[in-house]
């Protein structure tokens, strides 16, 4: 992604995110938008360029449109790669591309050596769930909380 491709991917993945993790967390959106824009901030001190990040545009080969994103991080050292987004623009979903996405990221860090492929989904967001059993990821650990 170029620097123009990735500032536009990173708002477009900010509105579901926070709105996710202001219900989840039971915040406001603000709350949620400052925790997500702060989260960031830390994980991407050098953003696109940050060192073992990754970012790929999806794009459609039959029209160059692009239709989402993916952003993974891979540890060679400790032999371990993390998903933290993979986005289907609305009007391409369920059409294989988050499929066809996973499977390159799949084999872009297994040829890095990694030997595991982490993520995080949240669990009202059943059809991402369901794609990721369908492509044998499995429930590792459960995080709950409680409104108070």
């Amino acid at each position: 992604m170029s620097q123009t491709q990735f500032s536009d991917f990173m708002e477009v993945i900010l509105v579901p995110y926070v709105a996710e993790r202001a219900a989840a967390d039971h915040v406001s959106t603000e709350v949620a938008e400052h925790y997500a824009r702060d989260q960031h901030a830390r994980l991407l001190p050098d953003g696109h360029l940050t060192v073992n990040h990754r970012f790929l545009r999806m794009v459609s080969t039959n029209s160059d449109q692009a239709v989402g994103g993916v952003w993974f991080w891979v540890d060679v050292k400790n032999k371990q790669a993390f998903l933290y987004n993979i986005t289907v623009f609305p009007k391409y979903r369920r059409s294989g591309f988050a499929s066809d996405a996973l499977a390159l990221v799949e084999q872009m860090v297994r040829a890095a050596g990694c030997a595991t492929l982490g993520l995080n989904v949240f669990s009202s967001n059943e059809g991402a769930i369901a794609l990721y059993r369908k492509l044998g990821f499995s429930a590792v650990s459960s995080y709950l909380n409680k409104a108070l």
